[in-house]
C-alpha cells in the first residue's frame, strides 16, 4: 500500500513523503508501480519513499525503485529513500547498490 502525506510547503519546497507497505517482490511490484505512477502524475518536486515497512524485495522491486528514480530525474527531481528495511538493503546490495540506489564501491578497485 502507498500512504502519501503531503508535507510540501511552496516556500520550503519540501519533498512529498510516501510510505510503502507490504512487499516489493514480483507479486506486489505491479500494484506498487501503479500507485507510484498515479502519485508521480499528481505531484511535482522530489519524492521521499519510506521503505521501513517493506517485508520483502526482489529484482522487480529494485527495477521499480530505479524506474521511479529515473522518471523523477528526467523531470529534474530526485528520489530519496528513507528508513530502508533490511530486506530492501540486502536486495539492493545483491545488485551492487547502496540504500540511495548509487553503485557500491567495488572491492579491490580503489573506487570510492
Amino acid at each position: 500500500a502507498v500512504c502519501a502525506s503531503e508535507h510540501r510547503d511552496a516556500a520550503m519546497s519540501e519533498p512529498t513523503s510516501v510510505r510503502l507497505e507490504g512487499g516489493l517482490g514480483i507479486v506486489d511490484a505491479a500494484r506498487q508501480r501503479e500507485a507510484l505512477i498515479a502519485l508521480l502524475e499528481g505531484q511535482q518536486g522530489d519524492l521521499r519513499l519510506d521503505l521501513g515497512q517493506i517485508e520483502d524485495c526482489d529484482s522487480a522491486g529494485v527495477q521499480l525503485l530505479l524506474a521511479t528514480a529515473r522518471s523523477l530525474r528526467e523531470r529534474g527531481d530526485r528520489l530519496h529513500l528513507v528508513e530502508v528495511s533490511a530486506s530492501v538493503r540486502q536486495t539492493l546490495g545483491t545488485y551492487g547498490l547502496d540504500p540511495q540506489l548509487a553503485p557500491l564501491p567495488r572491492a579491490g578497485t580503489g573506487e570510492h
